[in-house]
C-alpha cells in the first residue's frame, strides 16, 4: 500500500517512506528525460511503460502511470 505523504492520501507514513517516495521521484525522472532526451513524444514515452516495475507499489494512486509519465515529461 503506498504510504500516506499528505494528510488524507493513504495510511500514515514515516522518513523511511518519504525517502521511498523520493527515490521514486527521481526515478521517474531519470527514465522520463532518458526517453525525452532520446527525442520520444509524450504518447510514445507512455508506450514505452518506463515505470512497469514501479506499478506494483506507485500505480494504485489517483493517477495512473500513463498520466504520471505524462506529467513527469511535461516538466521536463
Amino acid at each position: 500500500m503506498t504510504p500516506r505523504l499528505f494528510a488524507g492520501h493513504g495510511p500514515l507514513g514515516n522518513k523511511a517512506d518519504l525517502t521511498k517516495f523520493r527515490d521514486m521521484l527521481i526515478t521517474s525522472r531519470d527514465r522520463v528525460q532518458k526517453l525525452k532526451s532520446a527525442g520520444k513524444s509524450a504518447q510514445e514515452a507512455v508506450a514505452g511503460k518506463p515505470f512497469a516495475d514501479l506499478d506494483p507499489v506507485w500505480g494504485k494512486g489517483i493517477i495512473n502511470s500513463e498520466q504520471w509519465i505524462q506529467i513527469v515529461y511535461l516538466t521536463l
